[in-house]
């Protein structure tokens, strides 16, 4: 690779992480959703090696709990049809999660440059701090 392709490489990645960090939350969804189509598109179909063993596809996460909304694969439910590995029928109920600190929500929402590169950089932060939390 001579040196002009890879700074047009190096400027090419940097504009796609500044756009990228402009969208929202829903842009970079669907943006992704694209990318996993796509990727499933061009992967070879399985093989399979013995005929007695049928593939099966659960589908989408389409049910959800009436009590908790939790999401549920269609064939999730039991034997009275209902879903119940979530809240038990609404019997287990969950403390709302506590108000995240300041700094964090001004980081994940602001758009000054701090916060900009705190989320184009976020999964390199968090695997920096993953060992921080280890209990051993």
């Amino acid at each position: 690779m001579n040196l002009s392709r890879a700074v047009g490489y190096i400027i090419r990645n940097e504009q796609r992480r500044t756009e990228r960090s402009q969208e929202t939350v829903q842009e970079s969804f669907v943006r992704g959703s694209i990318r996993n189509e796509a990727d499933n598109r061009r992967r070879s179909k399985r093989v399979c090696i013995r005929n007695d063993v049928e593939e099966h596809n659960y589908g989408t996460m389409s049910e959800q709990c009436g009590f908790c909304g939790a999401v549920y694969w269609k064939e999730g439910k039991n034997t009275a049809h209902k879903y119940t590995k979530c809240c038990h029928d609404g019997k287990v109920q969950l403390l709302a999660f506590p108000d995240a600190p300041e700094l964090l929500k001004a980081l994940l929402t602001e758009n000054s440059s701090d916060a900009k590169n705190y989320r184009q950089r976020i999964r390199e932060y968090n695997s920096a701090l993953a060992f921080a939390s280890m209990g051993v």
